[in-house]
């Protein structure tokens, strides 16, 4: 997972915003890797596992690197926390199905890396922009 998404797009909050620093772990930095990693564990095939990857993604893409102050204690712990539970939770609805998706993760990562450029740097770990 790790290899798609640094490959493909990146992992770090001053490039491509909080969606690639969690949403990949969540995917694969923090909620995709996750959820393909407990997708994997409990059992799924390879299609449901890269299903559980995409779809905890997906649910990531769009948000901003904005900590408070210049201090990663919030909003960024927080979605770290909220992050494993959308982890927890693409993995389970990737094993409810038979790894056929609509929306691959090959193409959710380009979006990441797409929406990541696109943002301003207001939003990319200044602190300037976002959460007051």
């Amino acid at each position: 997972m790790e290899v798609l998404h640094k490959g493909q797009a990146s992992i770090s909050g001053a490039e491509v915003v909080y969606q690639g620093e969690v949403g990949s772990a969540s995917s694969m930095a923090a909620s995709s890797m996750a959820a393909a990693g407990l997708a994997e564990v409990m059992g799924g095939t390879p299609e449901q596992v890269e299903n559980a990857a995409e779809i905890a993604m997906e649910h990531n893409l769009g948000l901003p690197c904005d900590p408070i102050g210049g201090l990663v204690l919030i909003p960024c712990i927080e979605r770290n926390a909220i992050a494993t539970a959308k982890a927890i939770n693409a993995a389970k609805m990737a094993l409810w199905g038979d790894g056929h998706h609509h929306v691959t993760l090959d193409e959710v990562i380009i979006t990441m890396r797409e929406t990541g450029r696109d943002m301003s740097s207001k939003y990319k770990e200044s602190a300037m922009g976002g959460s007051p």
